[in-house]
């Protein structure tokens, strides 16, 4: 991680939950999922000759080559 990056990072925590004053005190619950794989795919902007084909869900794709 870039350590110039004035963004604070720390959690609210277990003990100091902000309440976020929702209508009629309803709840929501949010999930996220970050998958990160470092380096493993081809990418045209880091200098492969080539992109993935299959890093998307559209049928028939085709990878694109670098300098095109």
């Amino acid at each position: 991680m870039n350590q110039d990056n004035p963004r604070d990072y720390v959690g609210y925590g277990r003990d100091n939950v902000p309440d976020a004053n929702w209508p009629n005190g309803a709840k929501i619950a949010v999930q996220f999922v970050l998958n990160y794989e470092e380096g493993g795919e081809n990418c045209v902007l880091h200098g492969d000759s080539h992109s993935e084909t299959f890093l998307s869900e559209i049928a028939g794709a085709e990878a694109t080559q670098s300098g095109i």
